[in-house]
Order: structure tokens, then sequence, then C-alpha cells
């Protein structure tokens, strides 16, 4: 559980909004929603990238609620992109949210 000084992450959520591409399919690009702040912590585990030793680095960023954080949006840190996989709200009381993202590099 973070306490609200932890908070101290200003992140940009951003949302998925698919547009019609002309050719009967549709480009996605992100929408900026607000910014929210957030705790982040790290965690590395190991993964076999292209038959190479490589990692996979899952971040957890806890949120306070309402946060409309849905599993598809992104958390923008800077230039780092987080991509969120998975939402929970651990305490059961809507006070905070976790959730389990995936750093997109370019």
């Amino acid at each position: 559980m973070s306490r609200a000084g932890e908070l101290r992450h200003r992140l940009t959520h951003e949302t998925p909004v698919g547009t019609p591409d002309g050719l009967g399919g549709t480009t996605l690009s992100y929408q900026v929603v607000g910014d929210v702040w957030g705790a982040i912590r790290s965690d590395a585990a190991p993964a076999e990238i292209a038959d190479r030793p490589g990692a996979v680095l899952t971040h957890w960023v806890t949120l306070r609620a309402p946060a409309e954080v849905m599993p598809g949006d992104r958390l923008r840190l800077g230039a780092r992109v987080l991509l969120v996989e998975a939402i929970s709200d651990a305490e059961g009381r809507g006070r905070r949210l976790t959730c389990r993202c995936r750093e997109e590099t370019p």
C-alpha cells in the first residue's frame, strides 16, 4: 500500500482512439485524458527475446481512485510509455488502483 507522499510521479493518462484510414481499416492513436499522480514500482523478469537472453520490465503503478484508467490505456512519464495491461483494487475499498504496466520502447 502506498502513502499519499509516495504518489509523487506525475503521469499523463492517454486513451486509444481509432480513426478510419480510408482503406477499410483503422489507425490507432492516443488522446490525452489528463494527468494523474502515482507511485511506481518496477520489477524485471528474465525472458528470451529473439533467441537471446533478456529481460521484461514490468511496472506496478498505484493511482489514487477514482482514476478512469482502463486496460489498453497508456501512462506517460516523460519520454517513457507504460502500457496498462491490468488494473486491480487490492484493498477493495475503491481508494487506490494498482495498474500492471509494460514499458513500450519505440
